[in-house]
């Protein structure tokens, strides 16, 4: 399957951006022009899961059997659950040392037991468990593990309906954003402070899916090179105030529906080798990091801001360049768990999977018998 250049140089960019977003929450940025552009990488969690499905549904010759079915979750979880349990270990290491009194955080961690229990298994943004607790970019982990379980019928909606498949993005994206309004989260793209953002993953990632499984669009390429400027300018000027906080970032189904497009047109740049930023080497090169980045980021920030003296972000410059620090201190402990542990225990996984799954079934044993008469 050719690799997307475009989109693996995003990947990295999006990892990345997620990082400086909540690190803005640590280190305000007290220009407001400047902090309403850093709130906008908000998006970047919608677009993620965009990329998720569209990655997973590019291979098309997925054998739906039960070894099968196994084999490809299994896999699922190898790229996501070693790395997954480290980082969940180390908030529970610090809960359980606050609760012995060996630590007194300013902020008391999460002592739930059956948060931590949810959380482990991934299973916490289903509704069962609690968004911000332990490590609370996991929320977005489970509602890919649910999506991950649910792919074969998904796949089997590509397939059958084509692109009939659009219908049921806006249904699941109407149906979100009312489903956030009875939860009091006030729109599906926040609808994971309910517990339940299993409900903001659906759509993009169906959307994803569905431009894997679309006809290539030979759409000219002035036209692609337009939209994506469009799409640039809006990303960059478009912030209007919405009615939950003030802050100046597009919610709801008007956000996905923009990011809806923007993916639509990147997708033919990337086939066509249009050239965007997102093929810089710098981007490309370093997209094997992104999961990682993503993982560790608030673990990194629980130390790296601790040890920085606070009177550094007190001014406009002194706050970017924290957070850019921060940025670059997740990229560098990114670099060393990919190398030392995770990749090492992903191809170790893989592997067995792949020598379980090729394994030949024992047949059973056929009796001959021979007699005299």
């Amino acid at each position: 399957m050719k690799r997307l250049p475009d989109f693996d140089g995003l990947r990295f960019v999006l990892c990345l951006g997620i990082a400086c977003f909540h690190y803005s929450f640590r280190i305000p940025v007290k220009n407001e022009a400047l902090q309403g552009f850093i709130l906008t990488f908000a998006y970047f969690t919608d677009v993620f899961f965009i990329v998720s499905g569209l990655f997973l549904a590019r291979r098309r010759n997925y054998i739906w059997d039960a070894r099968h079915y196994v084999a490809f979750v299994g896999k699922r979880l190898a790229r996501i659950y070693p790395l997954h349990v480290a980082a969940f270990s180390c908030y529970a290491l610090l809960s359980i040392l606050t609760a012995k009194g060996l630590l007194h955080p300013s902020t008391p961690p999460n002592m739930s037991w059956w948060d931590g229990l949810t959380q482990l298994l991934l299973i916490h943004d289903w509704g069962m468990g609690k968004t911000f607790s332990y490590n609370y970019v996991s929320w977005s982990l489970s509602a890919l593990f649910f999506m991950y379980l649910a792919f074969p019928f998904f796949d089997f909606l590509c397939r059958r309906l084509g692109n009939g498949v659009l219908a049921v993005v806006v249904v699941a994206a109407l149906g979100g954003e009312y489903l956030a309004g009875l939860l009091g989260a006030s729109t599906i793209t926040r609808i994971q402070l309910a517990d339940i953002g299993v409900f903001r993953t659906l759509p993009s990632f169906l959307f994803g899916m569905w431009i894997a499984h679309s006809p290539p669009t030979r759409m000219p390429k002035w036209s692609i090179r337009a939209g994506l400027a469009i799409c640039l300018a809006i990303f960059l000027f478009c912030h209007p105030a919405n009615s939950t906080d003030g802050n100046g970032t597009l919610e709801g189904p008007w956000r996905l529906g923009f990011l809806y497009c923007c993916t639509y047109l990147l997708y033919p740049a990337s086939t066509q080798n249009i050239s965007t930023p997102f093929r810089w080497n710098i981007f490309v090169k370093n997209a094997r990091y992104s999961f990682t980045i993503f993982i560790l980021h608030p673990l990194v920030a629980l130390f790296f801001f601790k040890a920085t003296p606070e009177q550094w972000g007190e001014t406009t410059a002194g706050a970017v360049m924290l957070i850019g620090a921060g940025a670059f201190a997740s990229v560098l402990t990114a670099i060393a768990a990919y190398h030392l542990f995770e990749n090492p225990v992903h191809r170790w996984l893989v592997t067995r999977i792949d020598q379980w799954l090729n394994r030949e079934e024992p047949q059973p044993a056929v009796l001959s018998h021979t007699g005299s008469a």
